[in-house]
């Protein structure tokens, strides 16, 4: 495949993956993997590499303690990732789906699973790296999970690649991006999906169809 089209796939895999229904849960035993749409980058690595990061770019990010990142190069390169939108003065959902992210990296810690967390902010205007540290630590965040925010410019590039982009703070999805740039596997559900669930796909995106 060429790197024109592996770019194409990744684009593709974002923008039409499909949620897992609202009513999956985690299988047990005897029961079936969740339903989810999966879609595959392909082609050489070097190829599939040079093409996720043209199409992901290397945004400039800050990270809750302050620490800047280039979006693709070092948050996603050679990771498997849980990306979400959300913002600090949030009523609505944001709460629950951070808290249910917590409960999610707690299970894949205690199953020795390495995955990076992404909270990216919709409201860059007031989510300071103080006020994201502030409510990483109302949640207990642990080590590896990152809530960025940058300038309003750049934080609007990096939502757009993701389709997280918004007029207004409250108008923000609850989508998950679940991901591993090491396979090019990617897929979309809810970040208010049962934790089990969630802990589940993260565990077995790259498992054979």
């Amino acid at each position: 495949m060429k790197p024109g089209a592996a770019l194409a796939a990744v684009a593709l895999a974002l923008s039409l993956a499909s949620p897992a229904p609202a009513g999956d849960k985690a299988p047990g035993a005897g029961d079936k993997a969740p339903r989810v749409e999966r879609m595959k980058l392909g082609g050489t690595a070097r190829e599939d590499d040079a093409a996720a990061e043209k199409y992901f770019t290397n945004t400039e990010l800050v990270d809750q303690n302050g620490r800047s990142h280039r979006f693709y190069e070092g948050l996603l390169r050679g990771r498997k990732v849980l990306i979400n939108f959300a913002f600090t003065s949030c009523k609505g959902a944001c709460p629950t789906m951070t808290a249910n992210l917590a409960r999610v990296q707690e299970l894949l810690r205690a199953r020795g699973e390495r995955v990076t967390i992404l909270t990216i902010t919709v409201d860059p205007e007031n989510d300071t790296p103080a006020a994201l540290k502030e409510y990483a630590a109302k949640f207990r965040a642990g080590e590896g999970w990152y809530f960025l925010t940058g300038t309003p410019a750049n934080v609007a590039a990096v939502l757009r690649r993701l389709g997280g982009e918004v007029r207004r703070p409250d108008e923000h999805t609850m989508t998950l991006l679940v991901g591993d740039t090491s396979t090019g596997m990617w897929l979309k559900t809810l970040a208010t999906e049962r934790p089990e669930t969630l802990a589940y796909i993260a565990q077995h995106l790259d498992d054979p169809q």
